[in-house]
This record gives C-alpha cells, sequence and structure tokens, in this order.
C-alpha cells in the first residue's frame, strides 16, 4: 500500500514536471489605477503613465466618490494621463468596476496608516481577476521596480500561467528569479491527497520531501529554459523549509524591486496562509498579487 502510494507520487510529479513550457505574455492594454486622496497616490500617477506608455495601455482612474474628483484629473493630467475617471462608494463597487472594465493589471497603495484605508486590499485581491500591484513607499523612478523581479513560488508545480506576469513586467535587460520554497507542510498535504497511511514514518516523508525537491527543479529550469530568448535573465533558487523567514532571508541578502506572490487558478486569485503574509508584511517594495 506505501509503495503504491509513493509510486502514485512519483508518477504525478513526473508528468507535472516535465520542463516543456510555453510561456505566454500578458497583453496589458488596459490598466485600473486606484487613488484615495493621500500622498501615495502620486506614485500610483507615476507608474500609471509609465505603464501606459510601455505598453499603449488605456488606464482608468478610481477613487472614492468622497474625494472631490477635479483634483483627481488635474493630477492624472499633470503625469501625462487623461484617464476615464470612475467614483466609488466601497470595495464592492471597485471591484466591480474592474471587472467591467476587464482590466489587466490594478495599482493601488497602502500606507501605513490602518485607519486612512478606504479599500479593503485582501477584497481586492481575491475578488478581481487581474493582478493587485501594491505600493508601499513612494516611487520616483517606475522603470527600476521592473528591474529585479523576486517570484516566490509554492505548492504544486503547475503554474505555468503565472509566470506570465513576471515574464510581461520584467524590464529589459533586468533579471527575474524564482524562488521556490518546499515546506514540510506540502508533505503533508501530498500524504492527504494520495489518502495514504498513517503509518508513513518519518523516513518516508523525507522521501517525499526530497522528491517534491527535485521535481522543483525540474520545473524550474524549464522555466528557464522557456526564458532562453527573452531579453531578460532568468534564475531559480529552490529552498526548504518556511515559506515566509525563507522569503524574507532572500529579500534581505539581495536588491530586489518587485516581489510577486499568489497563484491564479481559473480565473480567481489564490492566496495561500504564507502568499498573505508576505502581500501584508512586505513594505520596502511593492508587492504584486496574483
Amino acid at each position: 500500500m506505501k509503495e503504491r502510494s509513493i509510486d502514485e507520487f512519483e508518477s504525478i510529479f513526473e508528468r507535472a514536471s516535465i520542463p516543456v513550457l510555453d510561456i505566454e505574455e500578458v497583453a496589458i492594454n488596459r490598466i485600473s489605477a486606484v487613488l484615495k486622496g493621500e500622498p501615495l497616490d502620486d506614485s500610483v500617477l507615476v507608474l500609471a503613465a509609465y505603464l501606459k506608455k510601455r505598453f499603449e495601455a488605456q488606464v482608468d482612474l478610481h477613487y472614492p466618490a468622497i474625494c472631490d474628483g477635479e483634483p483627481v484629473l488635474k493630477a492624472a493630467r499633470k503625469r501625462g494621463l487623461d484617464p476615464q475617471t470612475q467614483p466609488f462608494v466601497s470595495t464592492a463597487e471597485l471591484v466591480g468596476q474592474v471587472s467591467i472594465g476587464r482590466a489587466q493589471l490594478v495599482l493601488m497603495a497602502e500606507p501605513v496608516e490602518e485607519e486612512a484605508r478606504f479599500i479593503d486590499i485582501d477584497a481586492m485581491v481575491q475578488g478581481t481577476a487581474p493582478p493587485v500591484l501594491i505600493i508601499r513607499q513612494p516611487i520616483d523612478k517606475p522603470i527600476d521596480i521592473f528591474a529585479r523581479i523576486l517570484h516566490s513560488l509554492t505548492g504544486n508545480f503547475q503554474q505555468t500561467q503565472n509566470f506570465s506576469y513576471s515574464f510581461t513586467l520584467v524590464k529589459d535587460r533586468g533579471t527575474l528569479e524564482l524562488l521556490h520554497t518546499v515546506d514540510e507542510s506540502d508533505v503533508e498535504d501530498v500524504k492527504k491527497a494520495l489518502r495514504m497511511s498513517l503509518e508513513v514514518d518519518a523516513y518516508e516523508a523525507k522521501e517525499l520531501l526530497e522528491s517534491l525537491a527535485r521535481h522543483a527543479e525540474r520545473y524550474l529550469k524549464g522555466v528557464v529554459a522557456a526564458s532562453h530568448k527573452r531579453p531578460f535573465n532568468v534564475s531559480y533558487a529552490l529552498a526548504m523549509g518556511e515559506v515566509v523567514p525563507t522569503v524574507q532571508a532572500a529579500l534581505a541578502g539581495g536588491k530586489y524591486t518587485l516581489l510577486v506572490v499568489g497563484s491564479h487558478e481559473e480565473g480567481h486569485s489564490r492566496v495561500s496562509t504564507s502568499d498573505y503574509r508576505l502581500m501584508h508584511t512586505v513594505r520596502e517594495i511593492p508587492v504584486l498579487a496574483l
């Protein structure tokens, strides 16, 4: 029974980690920029103006209905934007506006002050189809945000579509580093999925973890191979341990400019517990929540 379960585990991840990948970039032709009447709004506009020019995209500007729309529009025009403006009264309405507008990317800022929030970021990430790029520090040179991207990966390997935004946003001659953290909790999930007996001992659990790591590396090599004709560099690192401290250590040791977390499955965002913690605790660089 146990041998058959391990063989099944090997077979599943052998098929899922075949390194023949075709990663398509995203056609970013519409962007939703969310303002909240705060100092970081200008950084949202700076980033929106840069992305509009880079991707020849239309920008939709969203702001709380309690704010005066004229200063908002004036600030946008100052940055070279002539956006369509949409006031909203709640996060739910904002989610609906983004959905109707069919944006491919949402830009928004989050101040440190909790009381200054108009928007529930969790509801935005989970309720909207496009990823949300969260800004927590002023932006002077928006192109620098896409110079060195750290893409945090966890869980299963069927994530090819989740590389699309990283491949699209990294700038020419920039770097994209893939950090796949294999947590021991993943082994427990695999054991439950395969309905393995609770008799599996620590040694066999270690074998599962090592096998998971081997297939993760094969998959990451496939992603790197798929990028060889792109005008940027892709590398990978494989780590074993808890996700949040592993990613935080990587951020502390490298000059990263954007962190990518989460995954996108069947048109919806999936944010694990560790991704959620990273999304809310990383403040020194912007975070893109898929």
